[in-house]
Protein backbone atom coordinates (compact mmCIF):
# COMPACT_ATOMS: atom_id res chain seq x y z
CA UNK A 1 0.00 0.00 0.00
CA UNK A 2 1.20 3.56 -0.91
CA UNK A 3 2.58 5.43 2.45
CA UNK A 4 0.68 8.96 2.04
CA UNK A 5 1.41 12.09 4.35
CA UNK A 6 -1.91 11.20 6.70
CA UNK A 7 -0.80 7.46 7.02
CA UNK A 8 2.18 8.57 8.40
CA UNK A 9 0.16 9.11 11.85
CA UNK A 10 -1.36 5.75 11.44
CA UNK A 11 1.45 3.81 10.63
CA UNK A 12 2.91 0.58 12.91
CA UNK A 13 2.73 0.10 15.69
CA UNK A 14 6.64 0.45 16.22
CA UNK A 15 6.25 4.23 14.71
CA UNK A 16 4.03 4.95 17.38
CA UNK A 17 5.84 3.28 20.37
CA UNK A 18 9.02 5.01 19.53
CA UNK A 19 7.19 8.39 19.43
CA UNK A 20 5.66 7.95 22.66
CA UNK A 21 9.30 7.14 24.06
CA UNK A 22 10.85 10.01 22.48
CA UNK A 23 7.71 12.01 24.28
CA UNK A 24 8.39 10.49 27.70
CA UNK A 25 12.05 11.15 27.36
CA UNK A 26 11.34 14.63 26.27
CA UNK A 27 8.52 15.03 29.54
CA UNK A 28 11.50 13.49 32.03
CA UNK A 29 14.40 15.90 31.02
CA UNK A 30 11.88 19.32 30.93
CA UNK A 31 10.44 18.30 34.38
CA UNK A 32 14.39 17.96 35.63
CA UNK A 33 15.07 21.10 33.85
CA UNK A 34 12.01 23.06 35.39
CA UNK A 35 12.95 21.78 38.79
CA UNK A 36 16.61 23.23 38.06
CA UNK A 37 15.46 26.40 36.96
CA UNK A 38 16.74 26.11 33.18
CA UNK A 39 14.20 27.78 31.00
CA UNK A 40 15.60 26.66 27.34
CA UNK A 41 15.07 23.64 28.51
CA UNK A 42 11.87 23.57 29.84
CA UNK A 43 10.67 25.78 26.66
CA UNK A 44 11.99 23.50 24.56
CA UNK A 45 10.95 20.48 26.34
CA UNK A 46 7.33 21.78 26.88
CA UNK A 47 7.22 22.53 23.10
CA UNK A 48 8.31 19.28 21.99
CA UNK A 49 5.78 17.49 23.98
CA UNK A 50 2.65 19.60 22.76
CA UNK A 51 3.38 19.30 19.07
CA UNK A 52 3.92 15.47 19.33
CA UNK A 53 0.66 14.81 21.04
CA UNK A 54 -1.48 17.35 18.37
CA UNK A 55 -2.29 14.23 16.30
CA UNK A 56 -3.10 12.18 19.38
CA UNK A 57 -5.88 14.56 20.49
CA UNK A 58 -6.94 15.87 16.62
CA UNK A 59 -7.23 11.74 15.69
CA UNK A 60 -8.06 10.41 19.14
CA UNK A 61 -5.72 7.63 18.58
CA UNK A 62 -2.81 6.86 20.28
CA UNK A 63 -1.48 5.46 17.65
CA UNK A 64 -1.38 8.80 15.48
CA UNK A 65 1.74 10.15 15.78
CA UNK A 66 4.35 11.71 14.18
CA UNK A 67 7.09 10.23 12.12
CA UNK A 68 9.09 9.01 14.76
CA UNK A 69 12.30 10.51 12.72
CA UNK A 70 11.05 13.85 13.31
CA UNK A 71 10.12 13.46 16.91
CA UNK A 72 13.53 11.65 17.94
CA UNK A 73 15.80 14.29 16.37
CA UNK A 74 14.08 17.05 18.53
CA UNK A 75 14.42 14.84 21.19
CA UNK A 76 18.23 14.41 20.35
CA UNK A 77 18.63 18.13 20.37
CA UNK A 78 17.40 18.38 23.89
CA UNK A 79 19.58 15.18 25.32
CA UNK A 80 22.32 16.82 23.60
CA UNK A 81 22.18 20.24 24.97
CA UNK A 82 22.47 18.60 29.08
CA UNK A 83 25.50 17.50 27.65
CA UNK A 84 27.43 20.50 27.48
CA UNK A 85 27.59 22.77 30.89
CA UNK A 86 28.03 26.00 29.70
CA UNK A 87 24.76 27.75 29.08
CA UNK A 88 25.84 29.76 25.56
CA UNK A 89 26.28 25.80 23.79
CA UNK A 90 23.09 24.35 25.41
CA UNK A 91 21.01 27.58 23.84
CA UNK A 92 22.59 26.85 20.41
CA UNK A 93 21.87 23.29 20.24
CA UNK A 94 17.84 23.95 21.31
CA UNK A 95 17.82 26.93 18.42
CA UNK A 96 19.35 24.13 16.02
CA UNK A 97 16.76 21.60 17.44
CA UNK A 98 13.94 24.31 17.10
CA UNK A 99 14.22 23.59 13.79
CA UNK A 100 12.41 19.73 14.15
CA UNK A 101 9.67 21.16 15.75
CA UNK A 102 8.89 23.83 12.96
CA UNK A 103 9.36 20.80 10.38
CA UNK A 104 7.14 18.68 12.89
CA UNK A 105 4.66 21.54 12.79
CA UNK A 106 4.77 21.73 9.31
CA UNK A 107 4.02 18.44 8.28
CA UNK A 108 0.99 18.51 10.87
CA UNK A 109 -0.45 21.05 9.55
CA UNK A 110 -0.35 19.17 5.99
CA UNK A 111 -1.90 15.91 7.37
CA UNK A 112 -4.27 17.78 9.75
CA UNK A 113 -6.16 20.08 7.72
CA UNK A 114 -7.10 22.11 4.12
CA UNK A 115 -3.09 23.67 3.70
CA UNK A 116 -1.55 22.93 0.27
CA UNK A 117 2.35 23.86 -0.08
CA UNK A 118 3.92 24.30 -3.06
CA UNK A 119 7.53 22.94 -2.34
CA UNK A 120 9.08 25.78 -2.84
CA UNK A 121 6.50 27.67 -0.47
CA UNK A 122 6.95 24.66 2.38
CA UNK A 123 10.68 25.65 2.42
CA UNK A 124 9.80 28.70 3.24
CA UNK A 125 7.00 27.74 5.60
CA UNK A 126 9.28 25.83 7.92
CA UNK A 127 12.15 28.32 7.97
CA UNK A 128 10.09 30.84 8.82
CA UNK A 129 8.28 28.69 11.45
CA UNK A 130 11.44 28.06 12.82
CA UNK A 131 12.90 31.51 12.84
CA UNK A 132 9.50 32.61 14.65
CA UNK A 133 9.95 30.12 17.25
CA UNK A 134 13.34 30.82 17.55
CA UNK A 135 12.01 34.78 18.17
CA UNK A 136 9.02 33.58 21.17
CA UNK A 137 11.75 31.39 22.72
CA UNK A 138 14.16 34.51 23.01
CA UNK A 139 11.16 37.14 24.15
CA UNK A 140 9.81 34.51 26.60
CA UNK A 141 14.03 34.45 28.13
CA UNK A 142 14.31 38.50 27.52
CA UNK A 143 11.21 39.00 29.42
CA UNK A 144 11.90 36.77 32.43
CA UNK A 145 15.62 38.49 32.35
CA UNK A 146 13.84 41.54 32.96
CA UNK A 147 11.38 40.34 35.81
CA UNK A 148 13.95 37.99 37.60
CA UNK A 149 17.46 40.15 36.82
CA UNK A 150 19.01 37.19 34.97
CA UNK A 151 21.10 37.67 32.05
CA UNK A 152 20.56 34.11 30.23
CA UNK A 153 20.20 35.82 27.18
CA UNK A 154 23.54 37.60 27.69
CA UNK A 155 24.12 40.37 24.85
CA UNK A 156 23.07 40.91 21.74
CA UNK A 157 25.73 39.03 19.55
CA UNK A 158 24.50 35.84 21.60
CA UNK A 159 21.48 36.55 20.95
CA UNK A 160 21.70 37.03 16.56
CA UNK A 161 24.05 33.91 16.59
CA UNK A 162 20.90 31.59 18.27
CA UNK A 163 18.49 33.32 15.42
CA UNK A 164 20.78 32.74 12.37
CA UNK A 165 21.52 29.55 13.83
CA UNK A 166 17.49 28.91 13.85
CA UNK A 167 17.26 30.42 10.81
CA UNK A 168 19.98 28.55 8.64
CA UNK A 169 18.75 25.34 10.56
CA UNK A 170 14.89 25.88 10.00
CA UNK A 171 16.07 26.68 6.10
CA UNK A 172 17.64 23.24 6.24
CA UNK A 173 14.83 21.56 7.87
CA UNK A 174 12.51 22.97 4.72
CA UNK A 175 14.99 21.39 2.68
CA UNK A 176 14.45 18.19 4.02
CA UNK A 177 10.49 18.54 4.16
CA UNK A 178 10.78 18.66 0.47
CA UNK A 179 12.92 15.24 0.49
CA UNK A 180 11.30 13.34 2.82
CA UNK A 181 7.72 14.47 0.40
CA UNK A 182 9.60 13.06 -2.83
CA UNK A 183 8.81 9.44 -1.74
CA UNK A 184 5.63 9.96 -1.76
CA UNK A 185 3.35 9.49 -4.85
CA UNK A 186 1.64 12.71 -7.11
CA UNK A 187 3.49 15.83 -7.85
CA UNK A 188 2.02 18.11 -5.37
CA UNK A 189 2.29 18.21 -1.46
CA UNK A 190 -1.39 17.73 -0.72
CA UNK A 191 -2.30 15.68 2.56
CA UNK A 192 -6.28 16.91 2.55
CA UNK A 193 -6.96 17.32 -0.79
CA UNK A 194 -9.41 19.94 -1.42
CA UNK A 195 -11.53 19.59 -4.19
CA UNK A 196 -13.12 22.83 -5.98
CA UNK A 197 -12.17 25.87 -3.90
CA UNK A 198 -14.32 28.73 -4.43
CA UNK A 199 -12.44 31.43 -5.68
CA UNK A 200 -13.87 33.61 -2.78
CA UNK A 201 -13.83 31.49 -0.04
CA UNK A 202 -11.38 33.92 1.98
CA UNK A 203 -13.57 36.62 1.66
CA UNK A 204 -16.80 34.41 2.72
CA UNK A 205 -15.13 31.71 5.41
CA UNK A 206 -13.46 34.91 6.93
CA UNK A 207 -16.27 37.14 7.26
CA UNK A 208 -14.60 39.79 5.69
CA UNK A 209 -17.01 40.77 2.94
CA UNK A 210 -19.25 43.68 3.36
CA UNK A 211 -17.25 45.73 5.40
CA UNK A 212 -16.63 49.36 5.17
CA UNK A 213 -13.48 50.94 3.44
CA UNK A 214 -10.75 52.01 6.14
CA UNK A 215 -11.55 55.36 4.80
CA UNK A 216 -15.33 55.38 6.23
CA UNK A 217 -14.04 54.18 9.31
CA UNK A 218 -11.80 57.22 10.12
CA UNK A 219 -13.11 59.67 12.28
CA UNK A 220 -12.34 62.31 9.59
CA UNK A 221 -13.31 63.04 5.96
CA UNK A 222 -11.73 61.88 2.95
CA UNK A 223 -10.34 64.81 1.69
CA UNK A 224 -8.75 65.88 5.60
CA UNK A 225 -7.57 62.64 5.13
CA UNK A 226 -5.73 63.43 1.54
CA UNK A 227 -4.78 66.68 3.26
CA UNK A 228 -3.19 65.15 5.62
CA UNK A 229 -1.53 62.75 3.37
CA UNK A 230 0.49 65.82 1.85
CA UNK A 231 0.90 67.91 4.72
CA UNK A 232 3.19 64.41 5.86
CA UNK A 233 5.06 64.68 2.64
CA UNK A 234 5.71 68.04 2.91
CA UNK A 235 6.90 66.99 6.27
CA UNK A 236 9.62 64.59 4.88
CA UNK A 237 10.63 67.18 2.11
CA UNK A 238 11.77 69.45 4.64
CA UNK A 239 13.26 66.99 6.04
CA UNK A 240 15.40 66.16 3.36
CA UNK A 241 15.60 69.65 2.62
CA UNK A 242 17.40 69.72 6.06
CA UNK A 243 19.49 67.11 5.21
CA UNK A 244 21.11 68.53 2.59
CA UNK A 245 21.01 71.67 4.28
CA UNK A 246 23.12 70.29 6.93
CA UNK A 247 25.19 67.60 4.92
CA UNK A 248 23.69 65.17 6.59
CA UNK A 249 23.30 62.47 3.89
CA UNK A 250 22.10 59.93 5.91
CA UNK A 251 19.16 62.10 6.73
CA UNK A 252 18.51 62.78 3.17
CA UNK A 253 18.59 59.26 1.94
CA UNK A 254 16.12 58.41 4.72
CA UNK A 255 13.33 60.69 4.26
CA UNK A 256 13.67 60.63 0.66
CA UNK A 257 13.07 56.88 0.15
CA UNK A 258 10.21 57.30 2.96
CA UNK A 259 8.53 59.95 0.85
CA UNK A 260 8.87 57.30 -2.04
CA UNK A 261 7.34 55.03 -0.61
CA UNK A 262 4.21 57.01 0.20
CA UNK A 263 3.37 57.52 -3.25
CA UNK A 264 3.64 53.83 -4.10
CA UNK A 265 -0.33 53.10 -3.19
CA UNK A 266 -1.11 56.37 -5.40
CA UNK A 267 1.01 54.39 -8.07
CA UNK A 268 -0.67 51.35 -8.05
CA UNK A 269 -3.63 53.11 -7.57
CA UNK A 270 -2.92 55.17 -11.44
CA UNK A 271 -1.17 52.34 -13.06
CA UNK A 272 -3.16 49.31 -11.62
CA UNK A 273 -6.39 50.81 -11.19
CA UNK A 274 -5.94 48.79 -7.56
CA UNK A 275 -8.50 50.60 -5.13
CA UNK A 276 -6.34 52.29 -2.39
CA UNK A 277 -8.66 54.43 -0.60
CA UNK A 278 -7.42 57.38 0.99
CA UNK A 279 -7.23 55.42 4.73
CA UNK A 280 -5.31 53.06 3.22
CA UNK A 281 -2.60 55.69 2.17
CA UNK A 282 -3.19 57.98 5.17
CA UNK A 283 -2.18 54.95 7.00
CA UNK A 284 1.19 54.15 5.12
CA UNK A 285 2.27 57.83 5.08
CA UNK A 286 1.92 57.64 8.89
CA UNK A 287 3.64 54.48 9.46
CA UNK A 288 6.52 56.04 7.44
CA UNK A 289 6.75 59.10 8.41
CA UNK A 290 6.84 58.53 12.07
CA UNK A 291 9.85 56.27 10.80
CA UNK A 292 11.23 59.17 8.98
CA UNK A 293 10.93 61.67 11.58
CA UNK A 294 12.34 59.15 14.53
CA UNK A 295 15.55 58.78 12.52
CA UNK A 296 15.88 62.64 11.71
CA UNK A 297 15.37 63.26 15.63
CA UNK A 298 13.47 61.46 18.18
CA UNK A 299 15.07 58.05 18.16
CA UNK A 300 18.13 59.15 19.93
CA UNK A 301 16.45 61.15 22.42
CA UNK A 302 13.02 59.03 23.21
CA UNK A 303 13.19 55.24 23.99
CA UNK A 304 9.23 55.20 23.41
CA UNK A 305 8.91 56.43 19.86
CA UNK A 306 10.70 53.67 19.17
CA UNK A 307 8.58 51.30 20.53
CA UNK A 308 5.84 52.45 18.73
CA UNK A 309 6.66 52.58 15.07
CA UNK A 310 7.80 49.03 15.34
CA UNK A 311 4.17 47.82 16.01
CA UNK A 312 2.94 50.09 13.16
CA UNK A 313 5.51 48.98 10.73
CA UNK A 314 4.68 45.31 11.74
CA UNK A 315 0.96 46.14 10.48
CA UNK A 316 2.36 47.03 6.77
CA UNK A 317 4.21 43.82 6.58
CA UNK A 318 1.49 41.91 7.58
CA UNK A 319 -0.07 43.74 5.01
CA UNK A 320 2.07 42.69 2.25
CA UNK A 321 1.62 38.80 3.76
CA UNK A 322 -1.81 38.56 3.30
CA UNK A 323 -1.47 40.38 -0.41
CA UNK A 324 1.01 37.66 -0.89
CA UNK A 325 -0.30 34.46 0.12
CA UNK A 326 -3.98 35.18 -1.33
CA UNK A 327 -2.48 36.00 -4.78
CA UNK A 328 -0.52 32.59 -4.00
CA UNK A 329 -3.92 30.76 -3.04
CA UNK A 330 -5.62 32.04 -6.21
CA UNK A 331 -3.09 31.31 -8.66
CA UNK A 332 -1.29 28.77 -7.84
CA UNK A 333 -3.52 25.34 -7.56
CA UNK A 334 -0.90 23.90 -5.59
CA UNK A 335 -1.03 26.05 -2.55
CA UNK A 336 -4.16 26.70 -0.59
CA UNK A 337 -4.06 28.42 2.63
CA UNK A 338 -7.35 27.94 4.73
CA UNK A 339 -8.87 31.12 5.99
CA UNK A 340 -9.30 30.14 9.84
CA UNK A 341 -5.49 29.62 9.09
CA UNK A 342 -4.80 32.92 7.70
CA UNK A 343 -4.42 35.03 10.98
CA UNK A 344 -1.65 32.43 12.05
CA UNK A 345 0.20 32.55 9.02
CA UNK A 346 0.52 36.14 9.57
CA UNK A 347 1.67 36.56 12.49
CA UNK A 348 4.32 33.94 11.41
CA UNK A 349 5.19 36.27 8.15
CA UNK A 350 5.92 39.17 10.11
CA UNK A 351 7.73 37.30 13.21
CA UNK A 352 10.07 35.96 10.47
CA UNK A 353 10.21 39.11 8.47
CA UNK A 354 11.29 40.67 12.03
CA UNK A 355 14.27 38.08 12.57
CA UNK A 356 15.70 38.35 9.18
CA UNK A 357 15.21 41.94 9.47
CA UNK A 358 17.04 42.11 12.59
CA UNK A 359 19.98 39.32 11.12
CA UNK A 360 20.27 41.87 8.25
CA UNK A 361 20.68 44.81 10.62
CA UNK A 362 23.42 42.47 12.37
CA UNK A 363 25.09 41.72 9.07
CA UNK A 364 25.48 45.43 8.69
CA UNK A 365 27.31 46.14 11.82
CA UNK A 366 29.51 43.33 11.73
CA UNK A 367 30.56 44.94 7.90
CA UNK A 368 30.49 48.48 9.44
CA UNK A 369 33.03 46.80 12.16
CA UNK A 370 35.53 45.61 9.90
CA UNK A 371 35.68 48.51 7.09
CA UNK A 372 34.60 51.40 9.29
CA UNK A 373 31.87 52.67 7.34
CA UNK A 374 28.74 53.88 7.99
CA UNK A 375 25.65 51.77 7.68
CA UNK A 376 22.39 52.71 6.87
CA UNK A 377 21.33 50.15 9.13
CA UNK A 378 22.47 49.05 12.98
CA UNK A 379 21.52 47.62 16.16
CA UNK A 380 21.42 49.09 19.41
CA UNK A 381 21.94 46.39 21.62
CA UNK A 382 19.77 43.57 23.29
CA UNK A 383 17.04 45.46 24.38
CA UNK A 384 16.71 47.44 21.14
CA UNK A 385 16.56 44.09 19.73
CA UNK A 386 14.22 41.96 21.74
CA UNK A 387 12.17 45.30 22.05
CA UNK A 388 11.73 45.01 18.15
CA UNK A 389 10.46 41.93 18.18
CA UNK A 390 8.40 42.27 21.01
CA UNK A 391 6.81 45.08 19.10
CA UNK A 392 6.67 43.98 15.97
CA UNK A 393 4.91 40.81 17.30
CA UNK A 394 2.12 42.86 18.59
CA UNK A 395 1.43 44.87 15.06
CA UNK A 396 1.16 41.42 14.04
CA UNK A 397 -1.48 40.17 16.21
CA UNK A 398 -2.97 43.48 15.85
CA UNK A 399 -2.96 43.32 11.73
CA UNK A 400 -4.28 39.55 12.01
CA UNK A 401 -7.14 39.95 14.44
CA UNK A 402 -8.53 43.73 13.04
CA UNK A 403 -6.67 44.48 9.65
CA UNK A 404 -7.49 42.10 6.96
CA UNK A 405 -11.03 43.42 6.20
CA UNK A 406 -9.54 46.70 5.11
CA UNK A 407 -6.92 44.99 2.54
CA UNK A 408 -9.81 42.45 0.96
CA UNK A 409 -10.66 45.06 -2.03
CA UNK A 410 -6.86 45.47 -2.53
CA UNK A 411 -5.93 42.02 -2.28
CA UNK A 412 -9.05 41.42 -4.59
CA UNK A 413 -8.04 43.86 -7.07
CA UNK A 414 -4.52 42.26 -7.29
CA UNK A 415 -5.52 38.72 -7.66
CA UNK A 416 -7.72 40.13 -10.65
CA UNK A 417 -5.33 42.14 -12.22
CA UNK A 418 -2.76 38.95 -11.83
CA UNK A 419 -5.04 36.88 -13.81
CA UNK A 420 -3.19 35.26 -16.66
CA UNK A 421 0.41 36.49 -15.74
CA UNK A 422 2.61 33.49 -16.74
CA UNK A 423 4.65 33.45 -13.60
CA UNK A 424 1.55 32.58 -11.95
CA UNK A 425 0.09 30.34 -14.13
CA UNK A 426 0.40 26.24 -12.78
Amino acid sequence: MSRTPTRAFHGERSNAYLSWLAIAVAGFVGAQALVDGRIHETLFAATVVIVAIVPVVALESTRAALPWEVTTVAVAALLVATIFPDLWRRQLVLYTGGAAIALALTLEVHALTEVRLERWFAVAVVTMVSASIAAVWAMVTWIRDLLAGTAILASNAELMWLLITATTAGLFAGVCFDLYYRHFPGDELVSAPVDGIDEDVFAIEADIDGRPPLEERLPVSGGLQRVLVQVLRLGMVAMAGYGAVTLDFGAVSNATAMLAVTFVPTLLRHRYDLPFDSGLVLWVTVVVFMHSIGSFYIYDRSFWWHNLTHPLSATLVGGVGYVAIRVLDEHREEIHLPPELTPGFIVIFVLSFGVFWEIGEFGFDVVAGITGLEMPLAQHGLDDTMSDILFNTIGAIVVARWGLPYLTDVTDAVTDRLDGWSPLES
